[in-house]
């Protein structure tokens, strides 16, 4: 699972950063409310823990410019305003959970997992599809075009990974997290042999009019392809 933390106080920022990442999370720090706007535009985090007073914009104005944006990654609003006014605004301002200074890091855990945990049950739907490709979740079925095909675990997971989100760019950082559950023991020649599995298996199917892209430098892509996948 992959968190922005967005905070500028540098010795607790650093604190939540190792504090995650024992967790088994992967964390990158934003010291400003517009770093951390353009950071949660341009990345697909799972869960963003916001301070509420930030340098240039504060937190509440910060998840306000990115639900507008269309971002919906569940933020949880960090704050030493613990008036029923302030938490009423930052909720109103798209926060999805409210903590005060100073807090238990193991509550701020416990949270943290509460938001994925709603966000997760929010998202998954049991029949995904995409052009020719159908996945159902519940017997862990897959088609292309319409005939069933056995992958393996991890290319399941892969495949599952691409057709919650089709046409997006997703960073192996991000396809790590997903698919291994951390990015700190993947390396990238593993990422790239369960890749060239997956397209193996799409190649066998003529019909099949989608590819999974590279995107240099980044990570990967499934798109609409007139033609043979490759």
């Amino acid at each position: 699972m992959w968190i922005l933390v967005v905070e500028d106080e540098s010795r607790l920022a650093d604190v939540l950063k190792r504090g995650l990442e024992s967790a088994g999370y992967t964390v990158d720090v934003a010291g400003d409310g517009d770093a951390g706007e353009e950071l949660a535009l341009v990345n697909d985090y799972d869960c963003m823990v916001v301070d509420w007073r930030l340098p240039k914009q504060n937190g509440n104005e910060m998840i306000s410019a990115l639900r507008k944006s269309g971002v919906e990654t569940p933020a949880l609003l960090l704050t030493v305003l613990d008036d029923v006014e302030h938490r009423v605004a930052g909720l109103d301002a798209g926060a999805d959970d409210y903590l005060s200074k100073p807090f238990s890091f193991d509550e701020l855990l416990a949270r943290i997992r509460a938001l994925l945990r709603r966000s997760s049950s929010q998202d998954q739907s049991p029949i995904l599809s995409f052009e020719e490709i159908q996945m159902d979740t519940r017997k862990r079925t897959v088609q292309l075009s319409g005939v069933e095909v056995l992958l393996r675990p991890k290319e399941y997971a892969l495949l599952e990974v691409f057709l919650r989100q089709p046409e997006v760019v997703l960073s192996r950082t991000v396809i790590a997290e997903r698919v291994w559950g951390s990015a700190l023991y993947v390396s990238d020649n593993v990422l790239d042999v369960t890749v060239s599995g997956l397209r193996q298996k799409m190649q066998e199917h003529p019909d099949l009019k989608v590819k999974l892209e590279t995107i240099r430098g980044i990570g990967y892509k499934l798109i609409p392809f007139p033609g043979k996948g490759t």
